[in-house]
C-alpha cells in the first residue's frame, strides 16, 4: 500500500459515519456532484443515483430528491441529470422530486427544506468523505438524517483521486464552521 493510500485512510477516519439498517423514512436525497462537459454523469456522480435507486427499491422512503443546479459551465443541472439516470434506473418519475437551484451542499439542505414535510426523516446519499458534513447542514434545516453507506464506493477503490476529495472536504468543512452553517 502507498502512501496514498495511507493518508487517505488517516483522513476519512474523523469524516465517518455511523452505518444505519435500511428502515422506512420519508424521503432520500441524492446529493448533486460535477456533470461531465456532455451534461452526463461522472463517475461519482452515477455512484450515488445507483445507492439512491437501490434504496428506493429496497423500500426505503417512497420519495428521491434530486438536489443540484448548473454549475462549472454544464449544460444542464445536475438535478435533471440524476432524475434521468433515477427514472433509467426504474424509479418513477411521480417518485423524484426534482431541486434544480443548489450550488452547495448547505443550498442543498436549505432548497430541500421547502420541498419537503417540516422534520421529516431523510436518508442522504453521497460519498462517505462528503456524508458528515452534508448530515450536519440538513440537520440544520430541521431534518432528521441517516446516511446510506457505500461500501463499496469509488471513494475506497481510487485513493489517489479520494486524497483530493478528502482535501476538498476538509477545505469546506474549514469554510463551514467559520461561517457556522
Amino acid at each position: 500500500m502507498g502512501l496514498s493510500h495511507h493518508l487517505a485512510a488517516l483522513l476519512e477516519r474523523p469524516l465517518r459515519v455511523p452505518a444505519h439498517a435500511i428502515a422506512p423514512r420519508d424521503a432520500i436525497v441524492v446529493l448533486g456532484s460535477t456533470l461531465l462537459p456532455s451534461g452526463a454523469l461522472t463517475d461519482v456522480l452515477a455512484e450515488r443515483v445507483a445507492a439512491a435507486a437501490t434504496l428506493f427499491h429496497a423500500g426505503a422512503a417512497p420519495v428521491v430528491v434530486a438536489t443540484g443546479g448548473l454549475l462549472h459551465g454544464a449544460p444542464r443541472p445536475e438535478a435533471d441529470a440524476m432524475a434521468e439516470a433515477l427514472r433509467a434506473a426504474g424509479v418513477p418519475a411521480a417518485a423524484i422530486v426534482v431541486e434544480r437551484a443548489s450550488r452547495n451542499t448547505y443550498e442543498n439542505a436549505r432548497l430541500t427544506a421547502a420541498l419537503l414535510p417540516r422534520r421529516a426523516r431523510i436518508w442522504i446519499v453521497t460519498q462517505p468523505f462528503h456524508a458528515r458534513r452534508a448530515a450536519r447542514c440538513f440537520r440544520a434545516f430541521g431534518f432528521d438524517v441517516a446516511a446510506a453507506q457505500m461500501a463499496d464506493s469509488i471513494q475506497y477503490a481510487q485513493r489517489r483521486r479520494a486524497l483530493k476529495w478528502l482535501v476538498r472536504e476538509y477545505a469546506s468543512w474549514a469554510n463551514h464552521l467559520v461561517r457556522r452553517r
